[in-house]
C-alpha cells in the first residue's frame, strides 16, 4: 500500500488556529494530496534514523511508515544525508519545484534569503543537491522542466491549477470598476516597476481607484513602486490561505512581470486565481499566459501602449462581465485540479 507523506516548511500559524499551509505548499501540496487520494499527510518534515521522514502536522505526534516522500520547499543542510538514510531504507523521494530558485532576481526577497553566503543553514546550494539526490523532481513550467532536467533526468512537468470553490466568483461588477493586484512586494522581480510608463497618467485620465491586496507595510507602497498618485490607492492586508480569496475583490486584475528568465518560467497561477474569482485580468505575455490566453482565459499585453488599451476595454461593464464569465468557463475545460489529478496521480504511482 503507497503512503504518501507531504513535507514542507512554509506554514502560517495563527492565534487558536492549526497550521495553515502557504501558497506553494497548498498548490503543489494540499490539493495534489486531495486530488490522488492516496494514504497521504501533509505537515512538517519529522525524520528517525530508523523510520526515514516522517509527518509532523503541528501539536500532534509525528507519524512514519511513509514509502514515498514529497519534500517542497525543504532547503536545509542537513536534508541530503536524511535523504541518503531514507533512501536506503525504501523510502522514494519527490523533490517538487515551482519557482526558479537557481535564477533569481536580486530585487525578489528569496534571492537574500537562499543566498549561501548569507545563509549557510537554508540555501541555494543545498537545494542543488536535494533536487539531485532525488527520485524524481516535478516542475510547473517547461522552462523549469529544461533547466531541472539538466540535474535530475527523472523531472515531469505538471502545471498548476485552482479549487475553483476556494474562491468566491464576483457575480456583480461595478459600472465604474477598481483595477488591482493581488500580492506582497518584497517577492517580486522589478515587476511593479513595469507598470510606471503608462498606470498613473492611466488612473488619473479616467479617475479610477487601484487596489493593492497583499500589502504588507514593511515592503514598501505600490504607489511609489507602480508610480501612481496615492491618493488614488487602496489596500487590503496579506491573508493566509484560508483567506486569501477575501483579497479578490477588484475588478479588472493585473499580473505584471518584468521581462526575465524567472518571470519567464513563472506558472500562469495569479491569472487562475484572478478567473476562479470571477475578474478579468490583463497579464504581461510570457510564453505561460500566452499559453493561458490562447486556451480563452485572460489577456496578454506587451508594450505600455498594449496595457491601456486592453485594460481600457475592459473599462466597459459589458465586456468585463463577457470576459469574465468566458474566462471561467474555458478555465474550467482545461486549468482545474480536475484535470490534474491523473497526472499528480500517476508520478506517486511511476516513482512507487
Amino acid at each position: 500500500m503507497t503512503r504518501v507523506a507531504y513535507l514542507s516548511n512554509e506554514w502560517t500559524r495563527l492565534p487558536n488556529e492549526s497550521l495553515i499551509p502557504g501558497g506553494c505548499t497548498y498548490y503543489r501540496c494540499w490539493l495534489p494530496m486531495h486530488a490522488s487520494r492516496y494514504d497521504a499527510a501533509l505537515g512538517r518534515p519529522a525524520w528517525t534514523s530508523q523510520h526515514g521522514f516522517g509527518v509532523n502536522e503541528g501539536n500532534s505526534q509525528a507519524t512514519f511508515g511513509y514509502n514515498v516522500v514529497v519534500l517542497k520547499q525543504i532547503m536545509d543542510r542537513w536534508i541530503p544525508h536524511q535523504m541518503e538514510v531514507a533512501q536506503s531504507l525504501g523510502q522514494k523521494i519527490i523533490v517538487d519545484v515551482d519557482d526558479f530558485y537557481h535564477d533569481l532576481h536580486p530585487d525578489n526577497n528569496a534571492y537574500r534569503t537562499t543566498d549561501p553566503e548569507v545563509n549557510k543553514v537554508r540555501n541555494r546550494d543545498i537545494y542543488e543537491r536535494i533536487i539531485r539526490m532525488a527520485d524524481m523532481v516535478v516542475v510547473s513550467t517547461p522552462t523549469l522542466l529544461e533547466f531541472y532536467g539538466q540535474w535530475n533526468p527523472n523531472t515531469r512537468m505538471i502545471r498548476n491549477s485552482v479549487y475553483p470553490s476556494q474562491f468566491v466568483r464576483r457575480n456583480v461588477s461595478r459600472e465604474t470598476p477598481v483595477i488591482g493586484w493581488v500580492g506582497a512586494l518584497a517577492y517580486r522581480s522589478g515587476d511593479i516597476e513595469t507598470l510606471k510608463p503608462w498606470l498613473g497618467d492611466f488612473l488619473a485620465d479616467h479617475d479610477l481607484r487601484f487596489l493593492h491586496a497583499g500589502h504588507v507595510p514593511s515592503m514598501g507602497s505600490i504607489a511609489d513602486a507602480a508610480g501612481i498618485d496615492p491618493e488614488r490607492v487602496d489596500t487590503l492586508p496579506m491573508q493566509p490561505m484560508n483567506r486569501y480569496h477575501l483579497l479578490f475583490t477588484m475588478d479588472i486584475g493585473l499580473v505584471p512581470l518584468n521581462d526575465i528568465p524567472f518571470n519567464q518560467a513563472k506558472s500562469f497561477i495569479k491569472g487562475l486565481e484572478y478567473t476562479a474569482s470571477g475578474i478579468p485580468f490583463v497579464a504581461y505575455g510570457t510564453s505561460e499566459y500566452e499559453l493561458l490566453a490562447q486556451d480563452g482565459v485572460g489577456r496578454v499585453a506587451y508594450t505600455p501602449d498594449g496595457w491601456a488599451a486592453q485594460v481600457r476595454d475592459l473599462l466597459d461593464y459589458k465586456t468585463r462581465k463577457r470576459d469574465a464569465a468566458t474566462s471561467f468557463h474555458n478555465m474550467e475545460q482545461k486549468h482545474t485540479i480536475n484535470q490534474r489529478e491523473d497526472e499528480w496521480r500517476s508520478v506517486i504511482a511511476d516513482v512507487a
